[in-house]
């Protein structure tokens, strides 16, 4: 282009020359022969054509071309410009300045020229701490630095320190390198480095602190992450679970310390190089998760194993998974204890199956439904109820289904529209929870099915856990039979309640009225207007008006009406109540189950009459017999003396000292000797009785030995015995011990038990004397094959002056035996019945009376055994 340009040029400016070269040749008259004469004008002006036609191609190729370059040298400025931001941006990265001259030699003065400042605004924020005293040295951030470091030494050379201010000067002026650094006067440690670059020289300045912070927060972030690591590894280790890692061989290359617990090795060292596994079962389960691994990449392989750890079974879930995707890729794998889970699930099944069981048992039908209405359970109550094969159901129809089925069966009752019945009876299954009051509270209202058969069903349907309906058939025909049958008996105690003499109201916890008689009404004159639902505070003022006296009564009825208090709530006879007309009411309060207090009055106005015509009664009787007891005892001391004289003249007439009897004599003798010590045996025990009665009867304590008092009580015993033909036997232990007793009392309870049994003792009979100890109590019993003792006279064999039986004395002898037992801390018990003969045994403490130690009285299996407490209570009641 630019040579076409240049020939078109060329060749106006030659044609040009040529056409004036002939045209003033032809002026001067030298025309060239065979060239055509041209006229001047018009070769000039041809030539001048050409040569604007050169010039403007000339111009439109110097356009072009401008055009190109300008925008191939933009080009070049923006790659300029990119390539110097991202420089800055790698300064901006330096964790300090840089400070760049770019100044001329003879442009160098005193000062610190005008440098710029690269870098990033950490460093810069950083470095400008050190000029603080400079007001505006983020203005100019050079100078303030340099001022405020300029005239410190640099240690680059310890023969030579020079301040820095020279040290940059010479770098600017001369291009003379340096590295050192410069120490504040805070004693901070500041590398300078100055540097030629080119044409130009550069000072870094950067504060190690800064770079020290940098690199120690990624090195301790590196120890963080090993730490962390290094943790979660030893916690591994520590963790109560198994854990093992597998080479690509699936050998084992790691184990924690459960897992060697758990296979009961020494140490990890051991398991490594035996590769001992935990069960068989674990390695398999490896191979599987190493052929998954190259199937699925890194899915994990999960699988439950039964396992012998310690001699125990135990239920181990294993999870074996890859640990990383390399060619040799390892695997890693736990063992989790699940067998508290897997016992769980064991019981949770049987007590399913349990429940099931107990559902079979109860008399009520029950039907559990799945989600999706399909039977899932029915007991044997729901077969029966409803007519169903086993077989019917074993297809687990839907509940649809089932109740279809009742009514062609003709078992539900009757209804008009049975698709909408229907439709109600299913609607658990599909409302939301927030549709009705009753599915959001998972359960229908409870319906009555009245049966064409007559039967009337309780039916209850309610969600389950899982998602379907359970429903319970109760039969309620017998319950409501019974319901007709109470509300009629409670109309019979109602009645009852009316005509009770008692006064009877029952008042709420909230101390209102909640029931009453008609007598409560009569008793205190109430109106019926008066009573309804009235507080008792209210119900207080009407009876002062009868009572006026008995406020702090009616305030301690009150607090047991309306107390919770546990001591406020128990059974009260109360005191009397005077009233103003004469009369006189106890009170009683009675708490109920339900919180109710049962407030009883009763008229005892002519009790308390009867009550102090018997008190003058007793007083008489108790006079009565205080004189009694009083004359016999002047009686019988008045007697014992003349009997004494008896006795020994009896005796002296019987040894023949008053000269030789005859035989009809000594007969005679001899009876009037036994009639006085009979008659003075009736009247010590009269003086005995005295004394108890007056409380004057005292024990001679001492240590007596049981065995020795029986065989002597035996020996002496033995002619009565005789006399009336009955075998004495004595049954004792030698080793029955002894007891702390008065002898002599001890020794008169056995003669007068002895003297008993030979009485009710027929002639050939036996008459047993027996002591048996047992821990702390001696029992002594007489025991004989008499006729026995009606149930009447055992109620008063022991009373005074009660006798039966032949040869019988004065009916003392029991009733002292009694008082003497008694006082020994003991007591007497009487087994007998009509001819089959008595037992009376007395049970007396080891230690005496007045210990602690209680007596141990044998068990009784004979229905006629009775306590001599009891009778003596029974007698009393009858007299």
């Amino acid at each position: 282009m630019r040579r076409g340009l240049r020939w078109a040029l060329g060749c106006g400016a030659s044609a040009i020359a040529g056409l004036a070269a002939q045209a003033c040749a032809q002026e001067a008259g030298f025309a060239l022969p065979g060239l055509p004469v041209l006229d001047p004008t018009i070769a000039v002006t041809g030539g001048a054509v050409l040569f604007a036609l050169a010039t403007g191609l000339w111009g439109v190729r110097m356009s072009a071309a401008s055009r190109t370059a300008t925008v191939d040298w933009s080009r070049r400025l923006a790659t300029m410009e990119a390539r110097l931001e991202r420089s800055e941006s790698v300064l901006a990265s330096h964790p300090g300045l840089v400070l760049v001259w770019d100044d001329a030699f003879e442009d160098i003065k005193e000062g610190w020229g005008n440098p710029r400042v690269l870098g990033g605004p950490a460093a810069l924020a950083s470095l400008l701490t050190f000029a603080r005293d400079d007001p505006e040295a983020f203005f100019r951030p050079a100078d303030a630095l340099l001022d405020a470091f300029g005239d410190l030494p640099v240690d680059e050379d310890a023969d030579s320190m020079k301040p820095l201010r020279e040290k940059v000067l010479a770098l600017r002026s001369h291009g003379v390198s340096f590295s050192g650094s410069v120490v504040t006067d805070e004693g901070r440690s500041i590398d300078c480095d100055g540097r030629v670059a080119g044409d130009q020289v550069t000072l870094w300045l950067t504060d190690p602190a800064v770079r020290l912070a940098e690199e120690a927060g990624v090195v301790g972030h590196a120890r963080d992450r090993a730490a962390d690591l290094h943790g979660a590894l030893n916690q591994l280790d520590r963790a109560p679970l198994a854990a093992w890692r597998r080479g690509s061989d699936l050998k084992l290359e790691w184990v924690n310390r459960a897992y060697v617990e758990m296979v009961e090795a020494v140490n990890m060292d051991q398991v490594i190089d035996e590769q001992i596994e935990i069960d068989p079962a674990f390695r398999a389960l490896a191979e599987r998760a190493e052929k998954e691994m190259s199937r699925s990449g890194r899915r994990a392989v999960d699988d439950v194993a039964t396992v012998i750890v310690r001699g125990q079974r135990r239920v181990l879930r294993i999870i074996e998974t890859a640990m990383h995707g390399a060619g040799d890729a390892a695997l890693g794998g736990v063992a989790i204890d699940v067998t508290r889970q897997d016992r769980a699930q064991e019981d949770l099944r049987r007590h399913q199956d349990a429940h099931r069981k107990t559902l079979d048992q109860i008399p009520s039908a029950v039907a559990v439904f799945g989600g999706q209405q399909q039977l899932e359970y029915y007991n044997q109550a729901f077969l029966d109820l409803w007519r169903f094969d086993d077989a019917e159901l074993r297809a687990r129809p839907s509940h649809g289904e089932v109740l279809d089925r009742l009514r062609h069966k003709g078992l539900l009752p009757a209804q008009a529209d049975f698709g909408a019945w229907k439709k109600s009876q299913l609607r658990l299954y599909t409302e939301e929870a927030s549709d009705t009051s009753s599915a959001a509270e998972g359960a229908l209202p409870d319906e009555i099915w009245n049966l064409p058969g007559g039967v009337t069903l309780n039916v209850k349907a309610q969600r389950h856990g899982l998602g379907g309906v359970t429903v319970v058939f109760e039969d309620v025909t017998e319950k409501l039979t019974l319901r007709s049958s109470l509300q009629a008996q409670i109309d019979v105690y109602r009645a009852t309640l009316n005509n009770l003499a008692e006064g009877v109201a029952v008042f709420g916890a909230d101390g209102r009225l909640a029931l009453y008689n008609k007598s409560f009404r009569a008793m205190w004159s109430f109106e019926n207007a008066q009573m309804a639902n009235r507080h008792f505070d209210e119900i207080t003022e009407h009876l002062l008006q009868h009572a006026p006296g008995a406020e702090g009564t009616f305030s301690k009825i009150k607090t047991r009406i309306v107390s919770f208090a546990p001591e406020d709530r128990v059974l009260m006879v109360g005191q009397e109540i005077p009233l103003k007309d004469g009369k006189t009411y106890l009170y009683a309060t009675t708490p109920l189950p339900d919180g109710a207090t049962l407030l009883t009055f009763l008229n005892v106005t002519d009790s308390r009459e009867r009550q102090k015509e018997l008190e003058v009664r007793n007083r008489l009787l108790e006079d009565t017999d205080r004189i009694k007891t009083k004359f016999v005892d002047n009686v019988s001391r008045q007697l014992r003396d003349p009997l004494n004289t008896i006795i020994g003249f009896s005796e002296v007439l019987e040894m023949g000292m008053a000269g030789d009897l005859s035989d009809q004599q000594k007969d005679y003798a001899a009876s009037i000797l036994m009639a006085s010590h009979r008659l003075l045996d009736r009247i010590n025990e009269l003086l005995d009785l005295a004394a108890i009665d007056a409380g004057q009867m005292h024990l001679d304590m001492r240590e007596v030995g049981v065995r020795g008092l029986l065989e002597k009580a035996a020996t002496f015993a033995t002619l009565k015995a005789e006399d009336a033909d009955v075998r004495l036997r004595v049954e004792c232990a030698p080793d029955v011990g002894s007891i702390m007793a008065d002898e002599k009392r001890l020794r008169q309870v056995v003669f007068n038990l002895l003297n008993n049994a030979f009485s009710f003792t027929e002639p050939g009979g036996e008459v047993v004397l027996e002591a048996l100890r047992e821990n702390d109590t001696v029992s002594i019993s007489v025991r004989d094959t008499g006729r026995g003792v009606s149930l009447e006279d055992q109620g008063k064999i022991f009373d005074r002056f009660e006798v039966a039986g032949r040869n019988a004395g004065a009916g003392l002898g029991l009733t002292l035996v009694n008082s003497f037992v008694k006082l020994h801390g003991g007591l007497v018990r009487l087994s007998s019945a009509e001819g089959s003969g008595t037992t009376v045994s007395c049970y007396l403490p080891v230690a005496g009376p007045g210990q602690d130690a209680g007596l141990v009285l044998p068990d009784e299996d004979e229905d006629d055994a009775v306590s001599l407490d009891v009778i003596e209570e029974a007698a009393r009641a009858a007299g």
